[in-house]
C-alpha cells in the first residue's frame, strides 16, 4: 500500500515538474513576440519561484490554465492561438520541451520568417494549422518526419522554393493545404503514397512541371484544387480512378491535350472546372456520365467537334459553360433535359444551324449568351418561358427573335426596374431588322 502511494505521489510530482518546465518554455517563446504584452496572453504568467512551490502553487504555476492550451495528465497536448494577434515568429518555440503536443493552431496571426525544421521534433503531432500568417523561404524537409500528422495547412503564407519530397511520407495525412504562396517546381510524384488524403489544395502558387500520375492513386481523395498555376501537359488518365472525388479544379494553368475520357468514371464528382488552358480535341461523350455533376466549367479552350448529345444526361448540372472554344456542329437537343440549368454559355464558338426548340424547357435558365456563333433559321415554335435576367444573342443570324423576345418575362435584360422594357424591345426589333437587311 505505501509502495503505491508513493509511486502515485512521484508520478504526480512528476507530472506538476513538467507542467512548470513546459510552462517556462512556452513563456520565453512568448518573451520574443513584438508584442509581449498581448492582452489575450496575460494568463500567460508564472508565480514566482514556481519549481519550489508546494504543490498547490504547481498547481497554478501549470500552463494547463492558461488561454489556448490544454493538457493531458499535466502535460501540454493542444496549443489553439488562433487569431490572437500575435506579432513574432518560430524561432524560440519550445520545439523539443512539448513532448506530448498533438495540436497546434496558430491561424491568422502575424508570425513571421522561416519554419523551423525543429518542427520536426514534434513526433506525436496530428494536427499542424499555420495558414494565414507571413511565414517566408522554405517549406523545411524535416515536417517529412512527423509520421503521425493527419492534417498539415500551410496556406495563405509567402512560402517559396519546391514542395519537399518527404511530404510523401506522411502516410497519416488526410487534409493537405499549401494553397496560395510563392511554391514552385513540380508537384513530388511521392505524394501518390498518401492513400489516406482527402481534400489535396496547392491552388495559387507558381507549380511547374506535369502533373504526377501518381495522384492517380489517391483512392481516398474528394476535393483536388490544382488552380491558377502554370501546369503544362496532359491531364492524367490516372484520374479515373479517384472515384471519390467531388471537386476537380484545375483551370488557369497550361495544360495541353485531350480530356480523358477516364473522367467520365468519377461518378461522384460534382463540379469540373477546366477552363483557360491550352485543352484540345473533343469533349468526351463520357461526360455524359457524370450523374452528380452542377458545374462543367470548359470555356477557354481550344476543344473542337461537336457538343455531345450524351450532356443531356448530367440533370443535375446547374452551370455549363463552353465558350471561348473551336466548337461547331449543332447545339444538341438533349440540353432540353438539364432542367436544373440555370448558367448556358456558348458564345465564341463556331456552332451552327437552329437553335433547338427544346432549349424552351430550361425554366431555371438565368443567363443565355449564344453570341459570336453562325446560327441561322428560325427561333423555337413556341415563345420561351424563361426567367432570364441576361441574354445575349449578338452576331447571330436568327429571324423572328421578336416573338421570342415577346415570350420573356420583364426582367430579361435588366434587373433594374428604372429601364425602360418598350425601349429595351424596340431596340432589339431594330437589331433584328438590320440583321435580315444585312442577310
Amino acid at each position: 500500500m505505501i509502495i503505491i502511494v508513493l509511486t502515485a505521489f512521484l508520478c504526480i510530482l512528476g507530472s506538476a515538474l513538467a507542467s512548470v518546465e513546459e510552462a517556462e518554455a512556452l513563456l520565453k517563446w512568448k518573451a520574443s513576440f513584438q508584442n509581449p504584452d498581448n492582452p489575450l496572453l496575460s494568463s500567460w504568467n508564472l508565480p514566482p519561484n514556481a519549481a519550489n512551490s508546494s504543490h498547490s502553487r504547481k498547481e497554478i504555476a501549470s500552463p494547463c490554465v492558461w488561454y489556448g492550451v490544454s493538457c493531458i495528465h499535466g502535460s501540454v497536448n493542444w496549443l489553439n492561438l488562433t487569431n490572437s494577434s500575435i506579432n513574432g515568429t518560430l524561432y524560440n518555440f519550445p520545439f523539443s520541451s512539448l513532448p506530448n503536443l498533438e495540436y497546434v493552431d496558430l491561424t491568422l496571426n502575424d508570425l513571421s520568417g522561416s519554419i523551423p525544421p525543429q518542427i520536426g521534433n514534434l513526433s506525436k503531432l496530428l494536427y499542424l494549422d499555420l495558414q494565414r500568417n507571413l511565414f517566408s523561404n522554405t517549406i523545411p524537409r524535416e515536417i517529412g518526419r512527423l509520421k503521425n500528422l493527419q492534417t498539415l495547412h500551410l496556406n495563405a503564407n509567402e512560402l517559396n522554393g519546391s514542395i519537399p519530397e518527404e511530404i510523401g511520407q506522411l502516410r497519416s495525412l488526410s487534409d493537405l493545404a499549401l494553397a496560395t504562396n510563392d511554391l514552385d517546381g513540380p508537384i513530388p510524384a511521392s505524394l501518390g503514397n498518401l492513400k489516406n488524403l482527402t481534400y489535396l489544395y496547392f491552388y495559387d502558387n507558381l507549380l511547374s512541371g506535369p502533373i504526377p500520375p501518381e495522384l492517380g492513386l489517391l483512392y481516398n481523395l474528394v476535393e483536388l484544387y490544382l488552380y491558377r498555376n502554370q501546369l503544362p501537359g496532359p491531364i492524367p488518365p490516372s484520374f479515373g480512378n479517384l472515384n471519390k472525388l467531388e471537386v476537380l479544379h484545375l483551370y488557369s494553368n497550361k495544360l495541353t491535350g485531350l480530356i480523358p475520357p477516364e473522367i467520365g468514371n468519377l461518378t461522384s464528382l460534382h463540379s469540373l472546372s477546366l477552363f483557360n488552358n491550352s485543352i484540345s480535341g473533343s469533349i468526351p461523350p463520357s461526360l455524359g456520365n457524370l450523374a452528380s455533376l452542377t458545374l462543367l466549367h470548359l470555356y477557354g479552350n481550344q476543344l473542337s467537334g461537336s457538343i455531345p448529345k450524351e450532356l443531356g444526361n448530367l440533370k443535375l448540372l446547374e452551370d455549363l459553360e463552353f465558350a471561348d472554344n473551336l466548337l461547331s456542329g449543332s447545339v444538341p437537343a438533349t440540353l432540353g433535359n438539364l432542367s436544373n440549368l440555370q448558367y448556358l454559355y456558348l458564345h465564341r464558338n463556331h456552332l451552327s444551324g437552329p437553335i433547338p426548340q427544346e432549349l424552351g424547357n430550361l425554366t431555371k435558365l438565368l443567363h443565355l449568351i449564344m453570341g459570336e456563333n453562325q446560327f441561322s433559321g428560325h427561333m423555337p415554335d413556341q415563345p420561351l418561358k424563361l426567367d432570364l435576367s441576361y441574354l445575349h444573342f449578338d452576331s447571330v443570324k436568327v429571324y423572328d427573335v421578336q416573338n421570342y423576345i415577346f415570350g420573356l418575362k420583364k426582367k430579361t435584360f435588366f434587373n433594374n426596374k428604372k429601364k425602360n422594357w418598350d425601349i429595351v424591345c424596340l431596340l432589339f426589333l431594330i437589331r433584328v431588322v438590320v440583321i435580315k437587311y444585312l442577310n
